[in-house]
């Protein structure tokens, strides 16, 4: 029976599979049969082989037919930088360790102007910073004809790009390790901070911290104003570490010692284990921060929840750079010899089998580049009078007197909104009773926020808002102002524990960032 397979839906009734068609030069997009029309960012896969090759992507729920395949050939791709969804512009690293980008737009495979670089990183494939052969730093975009670059008073060896656009530079000085921390294009040195000879750099997705792992300690920068967070010790030597997607929790294996520590960000104290019956070789963080990976020293992996820290069972798979990954569905993309088998992270049941999937490189990205164009958006645009809609969130906080964009009252003798939450002066959380207890300040009670977008349209932000569903609260959208510019966030909440807002972002199954605060 073909429904015993696990490609059924796409090997079963399914007579109208997509066919070609060329869109500029040898670009080939070959469109679903049925248009994507769900609001927000679709799952994509984009595979090239593992010797370089044509860059193929593929819709995530059909992996046996491409939306798309380049017009260039890619090299060897050794790592991946990151993706910028608005240029639809892929960032790697190939086999010769330069940067190239792979246009989703024009198919087309480029190699940037800029020279050899070291330690090559980006938060968002827009912009990559590198380190000269002289030490200094360099910063590649797009935009940018003159890369910028920066040389301090000592050589650099690492970089740091952080979501909120600030640079942090890392170089040695003798026996001490030096962060700079700068905001380009601006050369100035804004702040700096001194610590002991650093290992590695763990860098959270989203957050204020830096975390640097100097042999057996873990010690922390506060990134706002660089202050130094006191530091975790070990009774041994750190071999790896991983942060969750928000930071809020730090996975520690221990050289040759079985079982995973957890560092809590808030009370900045080992706060539990997860026993395994052996030493994780490597980690590996779910981008959406669901589940855990830990590789063993044989071809097998432990899957962990995040959530409850449970360990679910182990799989088999070879571990590559891009092999095992944590799909957008919670599905584990396993390497089995030259397939590529998907199991559910829950029940470890096998879902689909990808033949030959293994001899590719795997990408899983979220963009919407591939859907159909739309006819009209190429037509001139016509400005008309906007009524605000009665039922958004911002325009209903903005209307309430004495409250601001966020909906919180502002004090009758001051024109800017109170500071609710965040870190103290010195870096660390602002105190309260623990962990996960809601604190006055102010005369407010202030919780936890899940956040899940930032977008500087309101109605991109509002339609993110629109596909997520957790446990049947429906995020609203908040305005932010920062430099000028007017931000809007899809939260939820608040709530009065960390675990509780951690919770709900788990059950809407989409990236998500706890922070401690009111919207």
């Amino acid at each position: 029976m073909c429904g015993t397979t696990i490609l059924a839906l796409a090997a079963c009734g399914r007579s109208d599979r997509p066919q070609a068609t060329s869109v500029a030069s040898t670009v080939a997009v070959h469109r679903p049969a049925e248009p994507l029309v769900a609001p927000g960012l679709d799952p994509i896969v984009l595979r090239v082989a593992r010797t370089g090759g044509l860059v193929r992507a593929y819709s995530y729920t059909i992996l046996d037919s491409a939306l798309w395949n380049s017009a260039d050939k890619a090299p060897r791709i050794a790592r991946v930088l990151g993706f910028d969804e608005e240029a639809g512009s892929l960032a790697v690293i190939d086999a010769a360790g330069a940067l190239r980008r792979v246009d989703l737009r024009t198919g087309h495979v480029m190699a940037p102007a800029g020279g050899k670089l070291a330690a090559l990183t980006s938060t968002d494939g827009a912009a990559v910073y590198g380190v000269t052969p002289t030490g200094g730093v360099t910063r590649l975009t797009r935009a940018d004809a003159t890369p910028w670059t920066r040389s301090l008073s000592h050589p650099a060896r690492n970089v740091a790009p952080q979501a909120d656009g600030s640079l942090l530079i890392v170089g040695d000085a003798g026996d001490r390790t030096i962060v700079w921390r700068l905001r380009p294009p601006d050369s100035r040195v804004l702040d700096s901070a001194v610590l002991p000879h650093v290992d590695r750099l763990i860098r959270p997705q989203v957050g204020d911290r830096l975390y640097c792992i100097i042999g057996a300690r873990i010690a922390a920068v506060h990134v706002p104003d660089m202050a130094l967070i006191p530091v975790v010790e070990f009774d041994r030597h750190i071999h790896v570490a991983v942060p969750t997607p928000s930071g809020d929790r730090l996975y520690v294996a221990l050289d040759s010692t079985p079982g995973i520590r957890i560092v809590d960000r808030y009370t900045n104290r080992v706060r539990g284990q997860i026993d395994l019956p052996g030493a994780p070789a490597d980690l590996r963080m779910d981008p959406l921060g669901r589940y855990l990976l830990a590789r063993s020293a044989d071809d097998t992996v432990w899957v962990i929840t995040v959530g409850s820290d449970h360990v679910v069972g182990t799989v088999r798979t070879s571990w590559t750079t891009d092999l095992p990954f944590v799909g957008p569905d919670g599905g584990i993309a396993l390497a089995d010899g030259s397939d590529v088998i998907f199991v559910d992270a829950d029940s470890l049941r096998p879902r689909r089998t990808v033949p030959g999937g293994a001899r590719d490189v795997w990408i899983p990205i979220r963009w919407n580049g591939f859907r159909p164009r739309p006819r009209g958006l190429d037509e001139p645009v016509s400005f008309a009078r906007i009524v605000p809609d009665s039922s958004d969130s911002i325009q209903m906080a903005i209307r309430s007197e004495g409250s601001d964009s966020a909906g919180r009252p502002i004090p009758p003798d001051s024109t800017e909104p109170p500071n609710h939450g965040g870190p103290t002066p010195h870096g660390g959380p602002t105190p309260h009773g623990g962990p996960d207890t809601a604190h006055a300040l102010t005369g407010e009670v202030v919780g936890f926020i899940v956040q899940f977008a930032a977008n500087l349209s309101v109605e991109n932000a509002r339609s993110i808002a629109a596909t997520i569903d957790a446990r049947g609260s429906r995020p609203h959208v908040v305005s932010t102002a920062r430099g000028g510019v007017t931000v809007y966030r899809v939260v939820l909440g608040p709530y009065p524990t960390h675990a509780q807002a951690d919770s709900v972002g788990q059950a809407a199954h989409r990236m998500y960032w706890v922070y401690e605060g009111t919207p």
